[in-house]
């Protein structure tokens, strides 16, 4: 499904928030055109009524499926999807965060210019800094959550998967009852979804220019 794809374009665009709210706008498109493209091609078949009918319109049933529905004519009609942001920063050494503490990444700002922000709290705090920048063993990270406001508890990454999936039920039942076999929903081929929310840094960076050392120098000056 075409759909399908938007997910990978909004785990590719996850942190820049443009590309992803356009991402979004068009998963939420696709949701909508299936039903309506099932009904087109259907309507004509002679078990139609009965069985497969059902089987489509069972999609506005669904809560979920309900909501995306209405912002697809919201965004159609109004203009622009309204996302909420949050996040934390910290480090890493590779195995997730070690060390966060919350901070705001503003819908509108990309997570590269939340931490440029977050370098310039460090370069005024030296507590922040101690608290949440790196040392020697690890590097600099982001992790950013995008919400809307009917589902907040839930990362929107997380919630357009499982639209999928519910969609992807409604198309593996329609093919079944047409004499073919379901479908595999597993989506294998999904990145893993903290990889994609976490954003890394320099290290080497970082230290030069928060705390003026230039690391790679002194590691090189250092007796082995």
């Amino acid at each position: 499904m075409e759909s399908h794809w938007y997910i990978h374009q909004m785990e590719a665009n996850y942190h820049v928030p443009d590309l992803f709210r356009y991402c979004v706008n068009s998963f939420i498109r696709c949701v909508k055109e299936i039903p309506q493209i099932l009904v087109m091609e259907l309507q004509n078949h002679v078990n139609y009524k009965t069985l497969l009918r059902p089987t489509i319109y069972s999609t506005n049933k669904d809560d979920l499926l309900a909501l995306l529905h209405k912002k697809r004519d919201f965004i159609v009609h109004r203009g622009m999807l309204e996302l909420f942001s949050d996040g934390m920063v910290g480090t890493t050494e590779g195995r997730g965060v070690k060390i966060g503490i919350p901070f705001r990444v503003y819908p509108n700002e990309s997570s590269a210019d939340a931490y440029e922000r977050f370098k310039n709290i460090c370069r005024q705090d030296r507590v922040i800094r101690g608290l949440a920048g790196p040392d020697c063993d690890s590097w600099p990270c982001i992790v950013r959550y995008w919400r809307i406001q009917e589902f907040k508890e839930l990362d929107l990454l997380d919630l357009t998967v499982t639209a999928w999936r519910k969609v992807g039920s409604v198309l593996s039942e329609l093919v079944e009852l047409l004499g073919g076999e379901c479908l595999d929903l597993s989506l294998s081929c999904r990145h893993d979804p903290d990889r994609v929310r976490m954003m890394e840094f320099s290290q080497a960076e970082f230290f030069k220019e928060v705390d003026g050392i230039d690391i790679n120098a002194t590691r090189a000056s250092s007796p082995s």
